[in-house]
């Protein structure tokens, strides 16, 4: 019986060793266009906030506002571009190419305010660690509420990196 409780206790903390550590070690890389979340087919144009366009009924792209990640501290890094964008009566966040932040366990995306994350505001667990990714708000979620995009580390309630958008 001792030698069986020894061994599952032994499996359980691997197992759980592995699923924390092997994270660092690891890159999900992810590389997603803003084509696929603009679903009309026309040409895509990008406009900054208030500024109007009508090329042949193209899918308008808006850009809201746009920040650069920072990391949380010397060991949650991140670096890259992020915007909220709208197209049609839907907001998105979308991070760019150059985006990376250091990979771990249970990384989720939030939107913040005023330097705190907000966990009601979760937009999905974060697809990879690097490249170019887009995130649909949830229509409960209004994202002029808010001006910061966190990455949120739930299984130690921590911030890797968050952008203010301006």
């Amino acid at each position: 019986m001792k030698k069986t409780l020894i061994f599952f206790g032994t499996a359980l903390i691997l197992g759980l060793g592995y699923w924390l550590i092997s994270p660092l070690f690891t890159t999900r890389e992810v590389n997603e266009s803003l084509e696929d979340i603009v679903t009309t087919g026309n040409p895509i144009i990008e406009v900054s906030s208030g500024e109007k366009t009508n090329e042949n009924n193209p899918a308008e792209v808006e850009i809201i506002g746009q920040g650069n990640f920072l990391g949380a501290d010397s060991f949650h890094k991140a670096s890259g571009k992020a915007k909220l964008l709208k197209i049609g009566e839907k907001y998105y966040v979308r991070f760019e190419n150059d985006f990376s932040v250091t990979n771990g366990p249970d990384l989720f995306v939030h939107f913040g305010k005023d330097g705190r994350y907000v966990s009601e505001a979760r937009l999905g667990e974060l697809k990879g660690n690097a490249g170019s990714q887009n995130y649909e708000v949830p229509s409960t979620i209004n994202p002029l509420d808010y001006n910061e995009i966190w990455i949120w580390c739930r299984a130690f309630s921590v911030p890797f990196g968050s952008a203010k958008i301006e």
